[in-house]
């Protein structure tokens, strides 16, 4: 891949083996081969059968005001827009038989915003999420009114949802949050911080609250997410 400037301003086509493109007002060029042949492989197949699945959660994400600007902000430091860094973050958690493989790999939120220190949850008895945390920025005003934000996915569903605000802020160091059971099904959390005027998030921290259905218990298990 090369970067190139051009009088003529925006420059796309493919010219022979040669693709130009734009990203982020950039002109790029890059070389395909002159000759191809699939080899399609067992391996090949399994890595497109991940990019699909890939796809298909991205587009299910961007559903979601929320995480669409989410990722627009997190691309912007980067030579990526947001479906290629999205692709490349969560590429991995995905497995070849279209599921998510690990969900403490993957990420709903990802950004410049530091995350707190020691991020704790827990469940009451009426379904309640308690989350603490270390505010370490407390030396920064400019950061004492993030907001605690939660995106979520629910048992086997792959479509990717936002909570409500919760009306936390980093200062605070605690939160509740109701959560809404449903036939005893898990919740995959991804907890982030969002900047008040929306210009700027942190990456996600992942929990996973699972209920006993029909017992009137609760149960929860937490970890933070693997860097």
């Amino acid at each position: 891949m090369a970067i190139f400037r051009s009088g003529l301003g925006e420059v796309k086509g493919k010219y022979g083996n040669l693709i130009t493109y734009v990203v982020k007002g950039q002109n790029r060029v890059r070389a395909t081969p002159l000759r191809y042949k699939d080899a399609n492989t067992e391996e090949q197949q399994k890595q497109r059968t991940r990019l699909k699945f890939v796809c298909k959660f991205y587009s299910y994400a961007m559903q979601e005001p929320l995480l669409k600007e989410v990722w627009r902000a997190a691309a912007v430091p980067t030579p990526y827009d947001r479906y290629v860094l999205f692709r490349k973050v969560n590429m991995n958690a995905c497995t070849a038989d279209f599921t998510i493989g690990d969900y403490t790999q993957l990420h709903l939120a990802q950004g410049t915003l530091a995350k707190p220190l020691n991020m704790r949850f827990d469940l009451d008895e009426s379904d309640n999420l308690i989350v603490t945390w270390e505010n370490h920025l407390d030396y920064l005003a400019s950061r004492a009114d993030d907001e605690l934000r939660i995106a979520f996915l629910r048992g086997d569903s792959y479509v990717a949802q936002v909570m409500g605000p919760t009306g936390a802020t980093r200062k605070e160091e605690r939160a509740v949050v109701p959560l809404e059971r449903k036939d005893g099904r898990p919740l995959y959390l991804y907890v982030f911080f969002a900047a008040p005027d929306g210009s700027a998030y942190s990456d996600d921290t992942y929990f996973r609250a699972e209920f006993k259905a029909g017992e009137g218990e609760d149960a929860a298990e937490g970890e933070e997410k693997a860097e």
